[in-house]
């Protein structure tokens, strides 16, 4: 899986991924995301999770997604999620995601 993180502006964190969230990958991508959060000179607020070339999540993928969510809420910040196919939203919807994440 290749993973990409950009700073959006000040307080935001753009991710890019390709390839499947899975057990192998999603320790990896969930890691990445939290150490650039941690690593940050600034609280990131908003962190947004490009979908568009995911092309599956799995229950540890999802795992991953909750737990960035908690993260950020603690910190009075939102996680968003752009560009995910129906597919995956399905699984979101499933397990009740849909419900108090962002989709865009």
């Amino acid at each position: 899986m290749d993973i990409a993180i950009k700073t959006n502006n000040v307080n935001a964190l753009y991710v890019q991924a390709s390839g499947r969230l899975d057990l192998d990958s999603a320790v990896e991508y969930g890691t990445k995301i939290k150490d650039a959060i941690e690593d940050s000179d600034v609280t990131i607020t908003e962190v947004i999770l490009e979908f568009s070339e995911i092309t599956f999540i799995s229950s540890f993928g999802l795992k991953i997604v909750l737990e960035l969510y908690k993260q950020l809420r603690a910190q009075q910040g939102v996680l968003k999620l752009k560009n995910v196919s129906e597919g995956l939203m399905s699984s979101f919807r499933m397990v009740g995601f849909d419900k108090f994440l962002v989709f865009e």
